[in-house]
């Protein structure tokens, strides 16, 4: 018998290092390519999604292998999906500020640029979401009820030997729960934050009448940290989230309104510049729900624990 919540458990995790650990930059920033390259991209991208998932194989057999081949296959189409639907709405975004710009003779100001959009972030949320929930239907329809093969079994069983079985579950479950918050709030959290708090902004020649694309390079928006500072605000804020993914598991959830205070008082100065602060309570409201909500499944995994 297999237990539900220590499956789910592992197949966020298998889906959490396939997405954030093995996916390089190479296969992120050539997935949104067509043609041969964006193939090989993709190509690759499945392919350490489908080693991810290499042990349902081992465990039941044909049908694990039918379910893997699922995963990787609808995995890439949802990929290829949200790579097109996040160009598609950051174009939008651009010619919808381009029009407001010529109709009224200057962009709306914003500290985020004139071609801000949710979208990205949005998107991203969805991947993440599609993926998971494909991921536990397919085994509730494929893998539910079967049963393991027996060679897998013998295997468990030789590495365990006389060691207690309720506690190896215990650490395995708890292991696997705290590696997934590891790298929901370091990685995951990183790149959903930057989707929603990255600056678009018209570029200087769209004033002249300039086509604009997707592609078009775009201008910074001053306001808003680069470089050295923000690689520091990235790590700030993975601490940030790792305290109160802490605080949530001990039950000092109250203690987590302290942490979002001293953080804004930290940056109090600087809230009076309005591109800043637009910012710094976007970046700051994405990066606590990854937190809180994560947190929260979290402890409600381990409180399944004897």
């Amino acid at each position: 018998m297999t237990d539900t919540v220590l499956v789910l458990a592992w197949l966020v995790f298998a889906h959490l290092v396939a997405d954030f650990v093995l996916q390089n930059d190479w296969i992120a920033l050539n997935k949104a390519q067509g043609g041969r390259k964006g193939a090989e991209a993709l190509a690759a991208h499945g392919l350490h999604v489908g080693l991810c998932l290499l042990p349902a194989v081992f465990a039941f057999g044909l049908p694990g292998l039918v379910y893997l081949v699922v995963v990787v296959a609808s995995h890439v189409l949802v990929d290829r999906w949200k790579v097109q639907a996040t160009r598609r709405a950051e174009r939008a975004a651009l010619e919808t500020a381009r029009r407001m710009l010529a109709g009224a003779g200057e962009a709306p100001p914003s500290g985020l640029g004139s071609a801000w959009t949710a979208w990205p972030g949005m998107l991203f949320l969805a991947d993440q979401a599609l993926h998971l929930v494909i991921a536990i239907v397919g085994w509730l329809v494929l893998l539910e009820g079967v049963a393991l093969q027996p060679v897998f079994v013998d295997a468990v069983n030789l590495v365990l030997r006389a060691w207690d079985r309720a506690t190896v579950h215990a650490a395995v479950l708890g292991g696997i729960v705290l590696a997934s918050l590891f790298l929901v709030n370091t990685r995951a959290a990183y790149y959903f934050v930057l989707a929603m708090v990255s600056p678009r902004e018209l570029p200087a020649d769209a004033e002249l009448g300039t086509a604009v694309t997707a592609a078009t390079p775009l201008r910074p928006a001053t306001s808003v940290p680069s470089g050295a500072q923000a690689r520091i605000g990235a790590a700030i804020g993975a601490l940030e989230r790792l305290l109160i993914v802490a605080l949530v598991l001990v039950g000092a959830e109250v203690a987590v309104g302290f942490v979002i205070v001293a953080k804004t008082l930290a940056r109090f100065r600087q809230l009076e510049d309005r591109g800043f602060t637009e910012y710094f309570l976007l970046g700051t409201f994405a990066s606590v729900s990854v937190a809180l909500l994560s947190a929260l499944v979290a402890r409600a995994a381990l409180g399944t624990l004897p």
